[in-house]
């Protein structure tokens, strides 16, 4: 079955689901109506409805990823001592002995703390599959350093301004504060390994294997730690950040604005558990709304599809556009359910964001991808110790709003 026949056999079902997932909500509210509580066959209908639509959207998410992983294969567009190193690079990486002219090729790309850099065409595929693999990696602000340390200037304030007349006495207006940030880049570290059978195979394409363990390895771990990393061995996350529920001209320049949902670990009874949503994003200045997203896991989606506003429409429409906007749009705003590490519905949760991350959250890598061949530790076993440095950090308070699920 092709993408496109499998990716509309999904849309049609995903429609279906939806359409039995609102018609039972109806019922839900009617129940209410005329019972004051829904009847436990109906939550429980919903309940299978929701899970099914989650499961359609993780088979949308593979599929999506599997089209934007493939590797392209063509001309390299490398120079001839590019082509050199990366083929004395992957020959080392086989174990195999190195002439002279390997030796100096190979040390085009000595890393100063011990090893070699891979070749700039093996990162830049890794970085390209981590990219779409990475769900803040798709939305958030990224530069590459050479350094271990990005810092930048925080405007947290805006320049005032006042009417006047030529020759007019004018008082000073209120200038904005200029502030630093900086962010240190942290090791992420993946270990490819293979047999050594498999090595002496000369059919086995190495680069094809690391690009494969390494790029999931790192886009696995950078994906959590971009959302709830510490900030001391990792980034610092997203979701860690501090928290108020005051607007910008009050709250701290750091602190990130959140919205109540009014019930513990749930939306707020029908009809009107998604004006939370409306909340949240209108509370987000034009410059930033015009480039936000709405960030949850598949399992809020679902939950959140048959919600409605206080004027009884429903907040999520679908979209099935899978450039612009594969999983629909709230208010407008498009939603990605890509963030599996975003916290389920519960008590206290943070389970959805919303905001222009390219404004909100800078990611720093550090150029090159260092890698050491490991034979010793495992007999039988060829280990590559792979490090990449990056990191990243808040840097932009005012672009981004956190939905609590709170009484």
């Amino acid at each position: 079955m092709t993408d496109f026949t499998e990716v509309k056999k999904l849309m049609d079902e995903t429609g279906n689901a939806v359409s039995q997932l609102r018609q039972s909500q109806e019922q839900a509210i009617a129940e209410f109506k005329k019972h004051g509580e829904t009847l436990g066959e109906t939550k429980t209908k919903q309940d299978l409805i929701e899970k099914d639509i989650a499961g359609i959207i993780q088979s949308l998410q593979e599929i999506k990823k599997a089209q934007s992983t493939s590797l392209v294969t063509g001309k390299d567009g490398l120079t001839e001592s590019e082509r050199e190193a990366k083929s004395a690079l992957f020959k080392y990486m086989r174990g195999g002995r190195l002439d002279d002219a390997e030796q100096k090729a190979l040390s085009t790309i000595t890393n100063h703390d011990g090893g070699y850099l891979t070749t700039a065409d093996t990162t830049g595929r890794i970085i390209a599959r981590i990219q779409d693999m990475s769900p803040m990696r798709q939305f958030a602000n990224v530069k590459t350093i050479g350094k271990g340390r990005l810092e930048g200037v925080v405007n947290n304030g805006r320049n005032a301004a006042t009417w006047g007349y030529q020759g007019q006495t004018v008082s000073n207006t209120a200038t904005k504060q200029f502030g630093k940030y900086q962010i240190d880049v942290k090791d992420l570290i993946a270990y490819p390994s293979a047999t050594t059978q498999m090595i002496e195979d000369a059919d086995i394409d190495i680069e094809a294997l690391i690009i494969d363990d390494a790029s999931m390895a790192f886009a696995e771990t950078e994906a959590e730690g971009f959302l709830l990393g510490d900030g001391i061995l990792q980034p610092r996350g997203l979701m860690t950040v501090a928290t108020a529920y005051t607007g910008d001209n009050v709250r701290a320049w750091g602190t990130v604005q959140k919205f109540k949902t009014g019930v513990n670990g749930a939306f707020a009874a029908t009809p009107n558990g998604g004006d939370v949503f409306i909340d949240a994003a209108m509370s987000l200045r034009g410059a930033y709304r015009a480039n936000s997203v709405w960030g949850m896991n598949r399992f809020t989606l679902a939950t959140a599809m048959k919600l409605k506003d206080s004027d009884g429409n429903y907040i999520w429409q679908p979209s099935w556009n899978l450039t612009d906007a594969p999983f629909g749009t709230i208010c407008g705003i498009r939603v990605a359910p890509d963030f599996d590490h975003m916290a389920d519905i519960a008590t206290n949760s943070l389970s959805i964001f919303v905001g222009d991350l390219r404004q909100a959250y800078q990611i720093v890598d550090r150029r090159g991808i260092l890698v050491v061949r490991d034979n010793i530790t495992s007999p039988t076993f060829v280990k590559w110790y792979l490090s990449k440095r990056t990191g990243g950090d808040v840097v932009n308070s005012e672009a981004v709003r956190f939905i609590e699920f709170k009484a």
